[in-house]
């Protein structure tokens, strides 16, 4: 034998052991360790066993749950799933009922009436999340949404996406109409927070006052205080009257028998449509306050105003402008007036 093939001959030895030790700790850690093998994906043992306990699901159900001795959800459901370990139940195309109680004396409040497509409650948390079509019944208020979270036992709601509300102002009778990508609502208080491309509209009672309807970025409406603030991007429309602003506020029942009026604050611009001698007249106007009394069909302007009517230009401290009439009535004038009488 040479020395080249004794040499190739070790070579081919040394590989063959090993292949063979490798082949050897394979074997071994696999039978070593083959009840581990894929545990982190694997289906806990008894699952089955374990849903059939913890789930239970029943059709066409009236279902109630009940807190410290007392009401809290009503829920007449088509279909019905209950989780006993997590508290967990989810209905579909509910009718529910959420029994709220005041914090000091326990006493009952208004329920929340609803209806939507799907509904599911967390009774751990007092929690209810609802979707698709969804409507709220509660408080003189009307509330729609794709999506409207209660929380904290019926003290919150959160509305998503189509939000409409309509609510009715006890003391007065008139009805408000908004519109909105999302809203918060807190019953007790009677408070609606309203964001994003916010419309709405004022329906008064008494048909001598004119509705109102706005456009903003944000609403605030405090019932109780019968009082709507709007912030950003305001724009406000009764009648022939239009104005612009970056915040205003309508008050929708003022106390002290004051006159029921509207406010517009910072940049205003108003712009109002009027008949002179039967001929179409534009008045405009800018200032830094508007008031508007409603009953009175006054408006007032006030910082640095201005106002355009055909070829006159009217400046003062405060000018007084009489919706529908062509007078304008000036304090502490600084004007430029020209008047174009008919030749005769």
């Amino acid at each position: 034998m040479t020395f080249g093939n004794a040499l190739k001959i070790r070579q081919y030895a040394t590989i063959f052991l090993f292949i063979s030790s490798c082949a050897g700790l394979s074997l071994i850690s696999y039978f070593g360790h083959f009840d581990n093998f894929g545990s982190e994906h694997a289906i806990p043992q008894n699952s089955q066993a374990h849903d059939q306990v913890d789930e239970s699901y029943f059709k066409n159900v009236t279902y109630y749950s009940v807190d410290s001795s007392q009401p809290f959800l009503q829920l007449d459901s088509e279909e019905l799933s209950i989780s006993s370990l997590d508290g967990v139940v989810i209905g579909f195309n509910p009718n529910g009922i959420v029994y709220r109680y005041d914090k000091k004396d326990n006493e009952p409040l208004e329920p929340i009436y609803f209806y939507a497509k799907n509904s599911r409650a967390l009774l751990k948390k007092k929690e209810i999340f609802l979707e698709n079509a969804v409507e709220i019944k509660m408080n003189a208020t009307n509330l729609n949404a794709d999506k409207i979270s209660i929380l904290a036992k019926g003290e919150v709601l959160f509305a998503n996406n189509n939000v409409k509300t309509l609510s009715t102002v006890e003391k007065t009778g008139d009805q408000i109409m908004v519109d909105s990508n999302s809203a918060i609502y807190r019953p007790k208080e009677q408070f609606f927070e309203y964001k994003g491309n916010v419309n709405g509209k004022i329906l008064r009672k008494r048909q001598y006052e004119e509705s109102i309807s706005f456009k903003t970025d944000l609403l605030t409406m405090d019932v109780p205080k019968s009082l709507a603030e709007m912030k950003g991007n305001v724009s406000f429309k009764k009648e022939n009257l239009e104005a612009n602003a970056s915040r205003g506020e309508v008050f929708l029942e003022n106390y002290n028998k004051r006159l029921k009026y509207y406010a517009l604050y910072d940049d205003v611009r108003l712009q109002e449509r009027l008949l002179q001698k039967g001929k179409p007249l534009m008045r405009k106007a800018f200032s830094e306050k508007l008031e508007g009394l409603i009953s009175d069909k006054k408006i007032i302007l006030t910082g640095l105003p201005k106002v355009f009517q055909e070829k006159d230009v009217i400046k003062g401290n405060r000018i007084i402008i009489r919706e529908n009439v062509e007078t304008v009535e000036v304090d502490d004038a600084n004007t430029n007036i020209t008047l174009e009488r008919d030749k005769e």
